[in-house]
């Protein structure tokens, strides 16, 4: 399976939706000071294994873990990781420091 590099434009489309995980990867300390609405704190480095156990905690199965890093790397590398196990994933292009931005804009 293949993943999908999204914008913050797209993202805010999916914001809500109970049929969407969206996992920060970011360390759990920046996590706890603020995060996208909905997103999950998530281990990169053990994502991969933990995979399975998040998404069955969630009442609703998700058509898409989207996955967000500080800037798009870390995102990108374990979406890429995630997609060759058969899950559907997108990673946000430019990460949090990018919502962020995209955020001060539409105020």
């Amino acid at each position: 399976m293949q993943f999908r590099i999204i914008s913050c434009e797209i993202l805010e489309k999916f914001l809500g939706r109970r049929d969407i995980l969206i996992l920060d990867l970011r360390d759990r300390e920046d996590y706890d000071k603020e995060h996208i609405p909905g997103a999950v704190w998530a281990d990169w480095e053990t994502l991969e294994k933990l995979a399975p156990s998040i998404i069955e905690s969630r009442p609703f199965p998700p058509s898409w873990l989207i996955l967000y890093c500080n800037h798009g790397s870390t995102s990108l590398v374990a979406a890429r990781d995630l997609a060759r196990h058969g899950y559907a994933v997108m990673s946000l292009n430019g990460g949090y420091s990018y919502w962020k931005k995209y955020q001060n804009v539409l105020k």
